[in-house]
């Protein structure tokens, strides 16, 4: 069900706030699944795949739930696409979450390719991969607006 509800990302802000915050509860318990940090990361995007951008959960919110995956050595991929820039204030997080999101990423492995998606520079057919957890089929083409 988290899947399912965090890929749904017309959901109005309160209730993607809602989810967030229940995620957060149970990595902050220890009492989560390594899958549940996806699902926490597609909620706080800073960048959604398809949404406008009038439903990005705002960044104060996101802020805390950074916060609270800073000490998880398995949440890379969460905390580069929560963290993401987009050179769009509105969205951007906080300078100073910003930086320590990109400190602690360079001591992960994988250190370059979350890096390039913590600054926005990762658009490929592997970013696609891990949203949607599997790989396109042959012949069809993803359009991105």
């Amino acid at each position: 069900m988290w899947r399912a509800a965090s890929s749904l990302e017309l959901l109005p802000i309160g209730t993607k706030t809602e989810l967030g915050e229940a995620l957060v509860k149970r990595v902050r318990t220890g009492d989560y699944k390594e899958s549940e940090l996806w699902c926490l990361s597609r909620l706080g995007a800073r960048k959604l795949f398809y949404g406008p951008i009038n439903l990005v959960v705002p960044p104060v919110t996101v802020t805390r739930w950074v916060e609270a995956l800073l000490k998880i050595s398995s949440a890379g991929d969460a905390l580069a696409a929560m963290a993401r820039r987009t050179e769009d204030p509105t969205r951007d997080l906080p300078a100073q979450t910003h930086e320590a999101v990109k400190s602690r990423l360079q001591s992960m492995p994988h250190a370059d390719r979350l890096l390039a998606v913590l600054e926005g520079e990762e658009e490929d057919d592997r970013t696609l991969g891990r949203i949607f957890g599997e790989e396109l089929p042959s012949g069809l083409v993803l359009v991105v607006e």
